[in-house]
């Protein structure tokens, strides 16, 4: 691991979590919701996200994905949106969720910012990219 991946993966963890926390507890205030202490509630979907953003770190830097879509903001949209689209999908099937029973329209604006959370996680993976130039990393990779 070098300090690239570590910084992109922990600040993409952080940036996806607060977008978490502010789409559930500040816009559609789905927390009252909760049945059990919110504290565990809070601590599971860090881990949760500290995982989404470990896999987006990794899949982001995968040899093949990175010759296949080398602009890096062009790969951010493409991954995040692949996994955010999984993500949404696997908790719909699994039934987990803050609703009993969903609109369409819910369902729609829920899968959106599914998508919006990890293409920006996924975003500022891309920009650590940018940012944070390690040139024995640079040699490795060509």
């Amino acid at each position: 691991m070098n300090i690239r991946f570590v910084i992109s993966w922990l600040v993409s963890a952080v940036i996806m979590y607060s977008a978490f926390y502010c789409w559930h507890a500040i816009l559609s205030n789905d927390f009252y919701k909760i049945q059990y202490p919110k504290g565990i509630f809070l601590i599971l979907a860090a881990l949760v996200y500290t995982v989404i953003s470990f896999v987006l770190a990794k899949i982001f830097d995968y040899k093949p994905i990175r010759k296949k879509i080398k602009n890096l903001f062009l790969r951010a949209i493409v991954l995040g949106s692949l996994l955010g689209l999984l993500l949404f999908s696997i908790s719909i099937v699994l039934g987990i969720g803050f609703s009993a029973s969903y609109s369409i329209q819910i369902f729609v604006l829920d899968a959106l910012w599914q998508l919006f959370e990890q293409i920006l996680g996924c975003f500022v993976i891309a920009l650590t990219h940018v940012f944070i130039f390690i040139p024995e990393f640079e040699e490795e990779r060509a």
